[in-house]
């Protein structure tokens, strides 16, 4: 394994940083972008149930006690319980988008590594296939194996690239749209809740 990057150079090198990156990405947004630390159902409707109760302190203390991204949206809600309807919208969108770039963190970064990859892998075979050319001008097309072991050598950068490649992308495309699922879900929690401290639902 360790030959199989040293024949790759400076290139094989920018891709295992990429990949250990990418790597690290991966496993904290599947942590950060749990349900439970997202929009935990049960805390909702007990928040919820709370301000049915008329009990806002109660749903106060619900919201500080649990510190997820919809806590905090339905905490601030509460703080500006006292607001007209389309102010307190505005102050819960701007909450709301905050909350989205905290769940977005990181992912675009993820979504870099998929592009640049490839790219830094051809980047290598490129420069492998420029010194098997230089080495056919120094001995000749004579030793095949000297030559073939050149091009395996620069094919290496390539494999290595797609390896690399091929996971974030697939992290990638599945954090967006998981993301994208809870801001869906957030918006509609968010207006059911103005709703509901304005009295417009029980």
């Amino acid at each position: 394994m360790f030959e199989f990057i040293q024949q790759g150079g400076v290139v094989m090198y920018i891709l295992l940083a990429a990949s250990v990156l990418a790597l690290t990405i991966i496993f904290e947004r599947a942590w950060s972008l749990r349900r439970s630390v997202v929009i935990p159902l049960k805390d909702v409707q007990a928040v919820e149930a709370a301000v049915r109760a008329s009990d806002v302190d109660k749903a106060m203390q619900l919201c500080r006690e649990n510190n997820t991204a919809m806590s905090r949206i339905l905490r601030v809600a509460l703080a500006n319980r006292g607001v007209r309807r389309s102010i307190m919208k505005e102050i819960i969108e701007e909450t709301g988008r905050q909350e989205v770039a905290h769940l977005d963190r990181f992912i675009g970064v993820l979504g870099v590594i998929a592009a640049i990859s490839p790219l830094l892998g051809l980047l290598g075979t490129v420069i492998g296939m420029i010194e098997v050319f230089q080495q056919i001008s120094l001995v000749g097309v004579g030793k095949a194996d000297v030559l073939a072991g050149g091009i395996s050598k620069a094919l290496n950068t390539t494999a290595a690239g797609l390896s690399v490649a091929i996971p974030a992308m697939v992290a990638y495309r599945y954090f967006e749209a998981r993301v994208d699922g809870f801001v869906i879900e957030i918006e509609q929690h968010a207006l059911r809740f103005v709703e509901l401290l304005k009295g417009e639902r029980g």
